[in-house]
């Protein structure tokens, strides 16, 4: 399975120079149902979201900090 991660926005710098992350989603379920050989976009977590989340708390279940 080959995960692609959304390009770095300038939101994502903005929160960087505050400190915080932008979380990640990936669809688990789909490497169930469509097996091993396929390519999934993650999802990136709302810019908003991410702003009004303290930092250092950890992300919702089933959401993910950086994937590298």
């Amino acid at each position: 399975m080959t995960i692609r991660i959304p390009e770095e926005t300038f939101a994502d710098r903005l929160l960087t120079m505050m400190g915080k992350k932008r979380v990640f989603w990936i669809p688990a379920d789909v490497y169930k149902r469509l097996g091993p050989c396929i390519i999934v976009q993650a999802k990136r977590e709302s810019f908003w979201k991410a702003l009004a989340r303290p930092k250092g708390q950890e992300p919702p279940e089933g959401w993910f900090y950086n994937l590298e």
